[in-house]
């Protein structure tokens, strides 16, 4: 119980959200409501100033994966593998934790034009961001944006060595570097040698980009990518996504009826017929696949 109290430290501090994503109080809470109050008002700033406001229920289940996503993104150079299916709240808590951890997320739009010459333009804003500004992000992609395998590949290298091989052309490499050399020498380091800055430029990559991946466990192709990208796993902090527990199924139902005008008695009803309707699919699902052996 008391490690379970520990996990929300990151964001129950009454600091604002830290432009630099990793100076943040740390400690331990005994009242997990207020964790979750906390979440929402959270939430609600993230909706007041972000173009895509989330409509999320919190509960204590949510605030859980918040608090892991958020531990990881305190750590230089860390990276996160969020494992679940769709549905489950992968892409959402990440860009919550980023907005609580004072992070820019980054995510590519995919469209029937997108090709890898814009998904090398997308790695170079991002890489430029965190490596020539030292800006801490997060670069928030999921499996159902790979397009190409080489997208894999290429994030593969980012995790392993945070660079990708040839990326930038020779013009746009110096006027990278020349952004380092300025940033470094604010830092009170001296940079001259070619060599020097592009290590320079890589080492901030490493540090201030945060890669979080959202893939699903089902099918063949989670597995085969494992196995081809070992990066995947030796680079990355894995979170399980698992079913949602009864009371979490229970919040969304009351936050989802809460405008409609019902007796008390024939809401909790409602509420918990909404629970038996997921799960009696999920358990249907588990009996299809064990006699059918098909999901």
């Amino acid at each position: 119980e008391e490690l379970r109290h520990c996990m929300f430290g990151d964001f129950m501090g009454d600091d604002e959200p830290d432009s630099q994503g990793g100076d943040r109080l740390y400690d331990e809470i005994t009242d997990m409501k207020e964790v979750v109050t906390r979440l929402e008002e959270y939430l609600v700033d993230y909706n007041g100033m972000s173009k895509s406001p989330m409509n999320l229920a919190m509960f204590l289940y949510a605030a859980e994966h918040v608090a892991r996503i958020a531990r990881v993104l305190k750590q230089p150079g860390a990276h996160l593998l969020a494992v679940g299916v769709g549905g489950s709240g992968r892409q959402s808590l990440s860009r919550l934790a980023a907005f609580i951890m004072g992070m820019e997320s980054f995510q590519i739009a995919i469209s029937k034009s997108y090709t890898t010459v814009e998904w090398k333009e997308d790695l170079k804003k991002f890489c430029r961001a965190a490596g020539a500004e030292g800006r801490p992000c997060v670069f928030l992609f999921s499996d159902s944006q790979i397009k190409d395998e080489s997208y894999v590949e290429d994030i593969n290298n980012l995790l392993n060595s945070g660079e990708v091989p040839n990326l930038f052309p020779y013009d746009e490499r110096a006027a990278v570097m020349e952004q380092c050399r300025v940033r470094a020498k604010k830092a009170g380091q001296i940079l001259e040698s070619a060599e020097e800055l592009w290590h320079y430029f890589i080492a901030s990559c490493k540090a201030n980009l945060h890669i979080i991946l959202c893939f699903s466990p089902i099918g063949e192709a989670f597995r085969e990518r494992l196995r081809q990208f070992p990066s995947l796993v030796n680079c990355c902090t894995i979170d399980w996504f698992t079913a949602w527990p009864q009371d979490a199924l229970l919040t969304v139902a009351e936050s989802f009826l809460q405008d409609i005008k019902m007796e008390d008695p024939v809401r909790i009803a409602v509420q918990e017929m909404c629970c038996y309707f997921q799960e009696s699919v999920s358990d249907l699902s588990n009996r299809y696949y064990k006699e059918l052996r098909r999901n």
